[in-house]
């Protein structure tokens, strides 16, 4: 069984519960398979007497916030070289007629519509890139941060493993010459008002470190300086010219980068004042390799936007130049470095035991999930390529048999949000490594800082992440303009033109040759999209509320056989069809599902798709407020480093840096929308959703401590009881009768078992 993630965390005074626009969708226990055999020819259309059906469904989809999805390039604007964020247009297919006739692509709704397929149907998890390599920095992390002894590891205490050198590239091969040391060593610190005062030609000061548009890392060779004290651990150089012959030590002056990359807010101030001074190359030390089967490759798949965009970084080899300055971890007699970076304080990437490259998601996806043997639900409709063939039996592609037109606007007039384009908030791209929200925190953490699960925890078959990532509604007019857009980076805004709410575009779903269950998946997820307490998301800007939107649809079945019969019907093509309703296709879907679950061991006492916590996380996921409270608004938003406003996360304006931990959907949505009323010392009937008995170290002695996991009807959370000293005999799917011993903020606390 998947670890799962804390059914509730704690909101005991500690400010363990995190906040975020997002959330996720447990991974599934198992996948949903598909026999080979079962796929149907292409060549062909099956009649409905072989359970296969063909037909269209016609949808009508309304934007319910503000929509915006992005054109591409003309073929002019690419040649002159523009930047897409300073292009507002929708999507358009006419050129003519782009400011009358937007367009949202097939491709979008296609995506959207998988995508939530994939999460019905239990299909595998296999999607992801193993390319992006998760790094993390912790300099100043606190002592009870689970990454500090994780840096310290590599780094040493104080950094005492970091040395100095200068890269050389033999061949395909990258090397390091350690660099002279500089009173015994491998580096020096330097003050900013010692460097301003020696007043070095193109010097970009730290002051400048604010504004990405001027501040950059620089190299200044072939300077001087001597006159070292040491000054809270750490050596500094007290003289410093800019040219060679002025003192004693002769070498390169480094200035490190803003580490500001990817911040929607700036501090108000800088910290860092000092820099670093390294000697000449070494030219009687030995060269040292840096390790090219993994170490180089990681380096160079983890390079942020900042590195690949500006100087004096490289855009696909980064700090990687030819007798470049460089700091490293001294590795062990004759093993090649494998951490290095463009500072003394580089990021270092993570590394679980027993792995010799650094974690990307895939490596906390369990394999099961990721089987490319097999086919799931969700390729066998939306078609599949495999990288290689995989055996005999499965093809290594296959074409999917769902086809969706562009979504037309079905009017022309009064559909723009603003008549000119507007300047979002600013949103900073995903950061995975935030894994206090990313990895899946098991109950025994009981989201404790110091025990979190990390990407170098151990072992890595129990750590796994969260799942699909979806991003809560924020109501029919969210705020989406930037409040002061005049102060912004011009590197970070971007124009756009969204549609507002409440304007209609047509679409067609053609399917052929699909099965009753693969047919009802989409009428599951169609389903959802018209009932009024649901909306779906498409397009751009989800983190600020924007993409909600309702469909409504109607199918229709062809009639293959009797198409055939004749060519032409009053002046059109004969085109026989049948109008249906979807509930016997949904129900198939329904029925098919639970029974391949239970024959896997999964879920053996429910009847409903809706009784499933995967499933009820998605569900709370799509939950519509078409005017949401301020708290639900308050405990959808993203956290901030530097929080000015009233309710913080916590003492610190930091929100992060306790490292909160983010509750599940069904927690989430329990305490922010209005939910069934319980009281204090009422009895409800509960099912049982999970025992967990296990003796528990004391002293010479153990104490018998069992955890039952209830669902209470009426309640979107489960419940939890403890109990101790003696034997319990349940099994999952019982029903109880419980009494409510506490409830507090429209929380369910804590309950007992009546005998």
């Amino acid at each position: 069984m998947n670890p799962r993630h804390i059914s509730e965390v704690p909101d005991n005074g500690n400010n363990r519960k995190a906040i975020a626009p997002y959330n996720f969708v447990e991974l599934p226990e198992s996948v949903v398979e598909v026999s080979p055999d079962s796929l149907p020819q292409q060549n062909r259309y099956y009649a409905q007497s072989e359970n296969r059906y063909t037909g269209r469904i016609e949808c009508i989809l309304t934007t319910e916030s503000p929509l915006y999805i992005r054109c591409g390039f003309t073929q002019e604007e690419f040649e002159c070289g523009a930047d897409s964020k300073d292009l507002p247009d929708f999507f358009y297919t006419s050129p003519l007629e782009k400011s009358l006739k937007p367009v949202i692509p097939g491709s979008s709704l296609r995506g959207m519509l998988r995508n939530l397929v994939e999460i019905i149907t239990f299909s595998k998890i296999d999607k992801v890139s193993n390319a992006q390599k998760f790094y993390f920095r912790a300099v100043a992390a606190d002592k009870d941060d689970p990454l500090k002894d994780e840096y310290t590891f590599h780094l040493g205490k104080q950094g005492k493993n970091v040395k100095a050198g200068y890269l050389h590239k033999q061949g395909d091969k990258w090397f390091i010459r350690p660099a002279k040391t500089i009173d015994n060593s491998p580096f020096v610190w330097i003050k900013e008002k010692t460097v301003l005062k020696a007043g070095i030609s193109g010097y970009i000061p730290i002051q400048n470190i604010l504004d990405p548009n001027k501040y950059r890392p620089q190299y200044f060779m072939n300077v001087s300086f001597e006159d070292i004290q040491t000054k809270n651990n750490r050596k500094f150089a007290q003289k410093f010219s800019s040219n060679s012959q002025t003192y004693y030590y002769t070498g390169v002056l480094i200035t490190s980068g803003n580490m500001l990359e990817g911040a929607t807010t700036l501090p108000k101030e800088i910290k860092r004042k000092n820099h670093c001074l390294i000697r000449e190359p070494d030219s009687n030390a030995k060269l040292i390799p840096i390790d090219d089967k993994y170490a180089i490759q990681d380096y160079q798949k983890s390079l942020t936007a900042f590195q690949q965009q500006n100087p004096p970084f490289d855009s696909e080899m980064g700090v990687l130049k030819q007798g470049r300055a460089i700091f490293y971890c001294e590795p062990k007699l004759g093993q090649a470095v494998k951490l290095f970076g463009q500072s003394p304080n580089f990021r270092i990437p993570y590394y679980p035991k027993g792995q010799a490259k650094a974690a990307s998601a895939m490596d906390f996806i369990p394999p099961n999930l990721l089987n490319s043997s097999v086919i799931d639900i969700a390729e066998a409709i939306f078609g599949f390529v495999r990288q290689k063939k995989e055996s005999e039996e499965i093809a290594q592609s296959y074409a999917g048999r769902v086809f969706i037109s562009n979504a037309q606007c079905t009017r022309e007039n009064d559909i723009w949000l603003e008549n000119n384009s507007i300047i979002p908030k600013i949103l900073a791209s995903p950061k995975p490594t935030t894994f206090q929200h990313y990895l899946v925190q098991p109950e025994e953490v009981n989201a404790d800082k110091k025990k979190l699960k990390h990407y170098a925890s151990e072992p890595i078959k129990d750590t796994v992440i969260r799942g699909h990532k979806l991003y809560w509604h924020k109501g029919s007019n969210p705020e989406i303009a930037h409040p002061t857009p005049k102060e912004a980076s011009d590197t970070q805004v971007t124009q756009i033109k969204p549609i507002k709410p409440g304007v209609n575009f047509e679409f067609t779903i053609h399917f052929e040759n699909l099965t009753k269950v693969e047919l009802g998946a989409l009428m599951w997820v169609l389903d959802i999209a018209q009932d009024d307490k649901y909306r779906l998301s498409l397009g751009m800007g989800k983190p600020l509320g924007m993409g909600a939107i309702k469909i409504s649809y109607e199918l229709f079945l062809d009639q293959r056989r009797n198409r055939y019969d004749q060519l032409f019907y009053s002046n059109n093509w004969y085109l026989p069809k049948t109008k249906e309703i979807s509930v016997k296709y949904k129900d198939k879907f329904e029925e098919h599902i639970i029974s391949e679950l239970k024959k896997l061991g999964n879920y053996e006492t429910i009847s409903r798709l809706s009784q499933i916590p995967r499933i009820q996380m998605l569900l709370a996921m799509l939950t519509w407020e078409e005017n949401p409270s301020p708290d639900y608004l308050d405990n959808t938003r993203y956290m901030e480093i530097e929080r000015k406003e009233k309710p913080c996360i916590g003492d610190d304006p930091n929100e992060y840096k306790a490292r909160p931990v983010l509750p599940t959907p069904l927690q989430v949505i329990s305490e922010i929308l209005p939910v069934q009323e319980f009281a204090e010392g009422q009895i409800v009937e509960a099912r049982v959703i999970n025992v967990n008995q296990q003796n528990i170290p004391d002293g010479k002695k153990t104490k018998l401590s069992t955890t039952i996991i209830y669902e209470i009807q009426g309640y979107t959370s489960f419940v939890k009881e403890e109990v101790k000293k003696k034997e319990v005999h349940l099994s999952i799917g019982d029903i109880v009768k419980v009494t409510i011993e506490k409830y507090q903020n429209r929380s369910i606390r804590k309950v007992k078992r009546l005998e």
